[in-house]
């Protein structure tokens, strides 16, 4: 039986951190289970896709590296997510890169993906809050969207969860230094 069967196989029988950590470790280092993992991810299949992005953030916290030959690939399926938890494992991941690396074409894709999940209620907090911080690191480069961020955010406060509230009010402070 070959890796991407067992891999299948296994998200499937537990949904669980446990087993997730788990598949992370057997993972450790290894690019080729990397890929194969994150192969599973873009099947955008229901019950797998979403379970394999988990453990593939739990590869990328023990080894932070193995993703950067992904960066590219994550960015081009945002716009082909499904379900919100590839979204937020994807988005927690890419708030932390270096936006500067992204050629123009995937920037966009990015920053644009972001303002949609972030001004649409549908989404959840922790997809906003992620977009959130994307938009911002952007900001930090182009400062001219800085105002459209601080719009959105301030739209949606009054109504939003106690974890949106609390990013929000974090980065407008950043943002209003940023505009006066």
């Amino acid at each position: 039986m070959n890796n991407k069967m067992n891999f299948r196989e296994q998200l499937l029988a537990e949904l669980s951190k446990r087993n997730t950590v788990y598949m992370a470790s057997v993972i450790g280092k290894d690019k080729k289970l990397f890929e194969e993992i994150f192969e599973l991810i873009i099947t955008n299949e229901e019950s797998i896709s979403g379970r394999a992005a988990w453990v593939v953030e739990h590869v990328w916290l023990e080894h932070p590296y193995m993703i950067n030959p992904f960066i590219n690939d994550m960015i081009d399926f945002l716009p082909k997510t499904k379900y919100d938890n590839q979204r937020r494992h994807f988005t927690k991941i890419l708030s932390t890169i270096d936006l500067r690396k992204l050629d123009e074409d995937r920037l966009g894709i990015l920053i644009d993906r972001c303002f949609t999940w972030l001004e649409d209620p549908i989404y959840p907090t922790a997809v906003k809050i992620f977009s959130m911080q994307i938009i911002y690191n952007y900001v930090e480069i182009e400062p001219a969207l800085a105002t459209e961020l601080i719009a959105i955010i301030e739209n949606q406060y009054d109504d939003s969860t106690p974890g949106f509230k609390n990013r929000g009010k974090k980065t407008l402070k950043k943002l209003y230094k940023l505009v006066d």
